[in-house]
């Protein structure tokens, strides 16, 4: 008989995973230029994400198409094999389980059953809703203001609830002692809508009937099929809590090598009788294939038949790289919005424009979008998040590409170090900078020219490209040549260490001065509005 009780195979992964947040979690703490990002492969947030853009054409908060790709594949997993993102990756599922552990070696934990159970089993479903239904509707995810994982890896940041953060951690500690699962079973969105997924003729009927009432010209908001979707998943799942058809990978049982020892029930996370199943069906089932580990006999479990408890693991790391190869193969915009008819809109040019550092979420990209819906021969606008893009959609016989950059750019007179003396000589170098148009550029820049003690500010102005003057003091030296090199250094930097986007330094000079011009200080201080 096996002395280690957990499935080896899931146990490996289940320990890399929270070794690796142990890791960024510390790298975070002790270094200000590392910005972990906790969320960037959470498949429920590219769900919520994705229906966001489905209903709203806009992505919920900073969701990327990775999340989506992973969400896609937590359906494809769940269909196929199981609930594996529950049983190999979730780390509240994985610390849940071993805090029952714990509850069983102090002898206090208790499995609830009877009619509580089927009450509290609707808790998840009722949260589901809730969380959906505030997401898709705000274009923000709720699920971050109570969610134990982002609670902690973010280090309670802002966008969670304190209070709501604080109950559903408590829930999950204490819980998960004194009674088995209790956040898992009753209260996780994440096993309510892998639930859905695994009655896949229900979600598959009412999609479609969903999509087909809106083809045929009827309105229904989505919250009747979100709804219904709930409602009938907890009641299949109280009904039986089996499915015969999926998932289409299952444990099963023979039952002439199978001696009823009972080690497979008393090892399984859920408690699930299987040593009096021939197949199980469970609702609660997610395949990890600790029963499969403590069976004495040879044969007696498998998965299919023939399958192996290695087989969940697998399949994990397979699902997990043809997700990621799979998010490189499209691009869904975080804000998508157009004013005219699709006919008219067959008939606008398009431009493209890169590096735009205000475009950083789904709140940036609305403030944008709004700002363009203000311009005259705008008519429609997509943001992507990827690399800070902006589609813009316009009707070249009231406007042209030029009068866009103007419309978007934001001249500025931005100081970095006070005038000692405002009877003193400046001199000024004037350049022409390319990729140089979004307002926060000269923000930028003046960061990155702060590094020359001498540079005493800077002004734009609109051209193409923009001209940029650097103003420093005349008795210092400041060559072109370093000038240039410092404009166009290549550095990343994080806006913030809890704003994921990062600003990409890619300025690049195409014409300076070959000798500085000079003005006197009162002029410099007029430029920069600074009153001497």
């Amino acid at each position: 008989m096996n002395k280690l009780k957990t499935n080896p195979y899931r146990l490996v992964p289940q320990i890399a995973i929270i070794a690796l947040l142990i890791y960024a979690g510390i790298r975070t703490l002790i270094s200000n230029q590392y910005v972990a990002d906790f969320e960037a492969y959470c498949p429920f947030g590219g769900i919520q994400a994705y229906a966001s853009f489905l209903f709203n054409n806009s992505l919920a908060c900073n969701m990327t198409n990775v999340q989506i790709s992973m969400g896609l594949f937590l359906v494809i997993a769940v269909v196929v094999f199981s609930k594996l993102f529950c049983s190999v990756i979730c780390p509240v599922g994985s610390i849940s389980e071993w805090l029952g552990k714990l509850g069983d070696k102090w002898k206090v934990r208790r499995t609830i059953s009877g009619l509580s159970d089927k009450i509290l089993r609707s808790l998840k479903y009722v949260l589901l809703f809730i969380t959906f239904y505030v997401s898709v509707t705000t274009s923000e995810l709720f699920c971050k203001w109570f969610c134990p994982y982002f609670s902690i890896t973010s280090g309670f940041n802002p966008d969670i609830d304190i209070i709501m953060a604080t109950i559903a951690l408590v829930i999950v500690i204490v819980g998960s002692i004194f009674f088995r699962l209790f956040w898992c079973k009753y209260l996780c969105p994440i096993n309510a809508i892998s639930n859905i997924f695994r009655f896949f003729y229900l979600f598959a009927g009412i999609t479609v009937a969903y999509f087909l009432i809106r083809f045929l010209g009827m309105e229904l908001s989505f919250i009747w099929p979100l709804a219904i979707l709930c409602v009938l998943a907890y009641i299949f799942e109280l009904r039986s809590l089996k499915n015969k058809t999926f998932p289409l990978f299952k444990i099963t049982r023979d039952e002439f090598s199978c001696t009823s020892c009972q080690l497979c029930a008393k090892s399984c996370p859920q408690a699930i009788p299987v040593a009096s199943l021939d197949v199980v069906r469970d609702a609660d089932c997610h395949l990890c294939g600790d029963c499969i580990q403590v069976c004495p006999e040879k044969g007696a479990l498998t998965i299919n038949r023939r399958g192996k408890k290695w087989l969940p693991v697998l399949a994990v790391i397979v699902l997990i790289i043809a997700g990621l190869l799979f998010s490189r193969s499209f691009e869904l915009p975080t804000v998508y919005e157009q004013w005219a008819s699709k006919e008219d809109m067959q008939e606008m040019e398009e431009y493209s424009i890169k590096g735009l550092k205000t475009i950083t979420c789904y709140g940036s990209s609305i403030v944008f979008a709004s700002h363009m819906y203000d311009m005259e021969g705008i008519y429609g606008v997509a943001t992507f998040m990827k690399d800070q893009r902006a589609n813009i959609w316009y009707d070249s016989e009231i406007t042209d590409t030029i009068e866009i950059q103007k419309w978007i750019f934001s001249p500025s007179a931005i100081p970095i170090r006070d005038l000692p003396d405002s009877n003193a000589q400046i001199a000024y170098y004037s350049l022409r900078v390319d990729n140089f148009l979004d307002p926060l550029d000269g923000e930028c820049l003046a960061e990155i020219l702060a590094a020359d003690s001498n540079i005493l500010g800077i002004t734009t102005e609109f051209a193409c490209p923009v001209k940029v003057s650097v103003y420093f003091s005349h008795d210092s030296e400041l060559s072109p040549e370093r000038l240039k090199n410092l404009v166009e250094q290549r550095d990343d930097k994080s806006t913030s260490k809890d704003d994921k986007a990062q600003i990409k330094y890619n300025f690049r000079v195409i014409e300076m001065d070959g000798e500085p011009r000079t003005m006197k200080g009162t002029e410099y201080l007029q430029k920069m509005r600074i009153e001497d």
